[in-house]
């Protein structure tokens, strides 16, 4: 893979890249420049008192229940107005399907568990939080999680 950068004053930012074909490494650079060119790494919740700002470390998972999207911090619990699909597309890297109703931040976890059934569990750091992780996506949260640890 090439990289080239081109300096030409007056005109607007843009990245392009080319490639012959859509593939999972493609996918996960456009991800990264989205991430690194949203806005502050914040999103807005809803809680009692109205709407708040929440930055993207703060976060430890997100879970369906009700109806609603509900995002977890590790003292409190507030709603979001974006659906799962909308955050799975703007959350950076660390956040990953742990379920069809959740997301997890992997860098938050502090263990997960198996079961017999194959059904997980994330525990995370600084609280007594827990969120399910599904067969079908155990996989993905576990490798993303060693990826995050090589990083550091």
């Amino acid at each position: 893979m090439k990289i080239r950068i081109e300096i030409e004053p007056g005109i607007p930012e843009e990245v392009i890249i080319r490639a012959p074909a859509v593939t999972d490494e493609i996918l996960r650079i456009q991800k990264a420049l989205e991430n690194a060119a949203s806005r502050r790494g914040e999103l807005a919740v809803h809680s009692g008192e109205g709407e708040i700002f929440l930055s993207y470390g703060e976060i430890l998972y997100f879970e369906v229940s009700d109806d609603y999207v509900w995002v977890h911090t590790a003292q409190d619990c507030f709603r979001s107005a974006m659906r799962l699909n909308e955050l799975a597309g703007i959350l950076p890297r660390a956040f990953v399907r742990s379920s069809k109703s959740g997301i997890v931040n992997t860098a938050k976890i502090r263990s997960i568990t198996r079961g017999p059934t194959g059904v997980g569990e994330a525990s995370f750091a600084g609280c007594g939080k827990k969120a399910y992780i599904s067969r079908m996506y155990y996989s993905a949260v576990r490798e993303t999680i060693e990826e995050m640890r090589l990083r550091k």
